[in-house]
């Protein structure tokens, strides 16, 4: 298993991820509200692990295999289960030091199948290591080039940073605040 993983991570660095785009409107809205439910579900694991834990043999296994993908930094890997589609995903959550911004990447989240250890997919949240700065007022901005309406991870950070985010996909601006991602007409 490690060698199919350790593959996949190298394919995905080096052709990167593609850009999907919307196919109609009502695929975009299940990926929104899917990616709401899952970054609200994310930022309560996050909040609720309070990192005296040790890994398990399984988040060491993938911390690992992904080391040539992670940024530097102090990662925390929590577990998050999705009902909907009978899966678990284990993420890898970047801590940006001394709340110096928001971390948009690199996190990365490996979906295995409920109850297994066989490995649907891996997703990390950008192409590159991003930290924007985010002090008083300011707004954090970013292109996003992973997917074609804003990710988990989005919602996540925007919940996390208590502050709205904007996110540029292909589908378009959109604003992320409070748990909810908004297309911006």
């Amino acid at each position: 298993m490690k060698e199919i993983i350790s593959i996949i991570f190298v394919l995905l660095a080096i052709s990167g991820c593609k850009t999907t785009s919307a196919k109609n409107d009502v695929d975009t809205s299940f990926q929104v509200a899917h990616s709401e439910y899952l970054g609200k579900k994310l930022y309560d694991a996050v909040l609720s692990d309070d990192g005296s834990s040790p890994y398990t043999s399984r988040e060491q296994d993938l911390f690992e295999m992904s080391k040539d993908l992670v940024c530097e930094g102090r990662y925390k890997a929590v577990s998050v289960v999705d009902e909907k589609f009978e899966t678990e995903n284990i993420y890898l959550v970047l801590s940006p030091e001394n709340d110096s911004g928001v971390q948009f990447g690199r996190h990365l989240k490996f979906r295995f199948r409920l109850g297994t250890n066989d490995i649907v997919d891996v997703s990390p949240s950008t192409k590159t290591c991003l930290l924007v700065p985010a002090e008083g007022d300011s707004i954090p901005f970013s292109t996003h080039l992973v997917s074609n309406v804003p990710t988990e991870f989005h919602v996540f950070l925007s919940l996390y940073h208590e502050k709205p985010i904007y996110v540029s996909t292909s589908t378009g601006l959109w604003s992320v605040e409070g748990g909810k991602s908004t297309l911006v007409e």
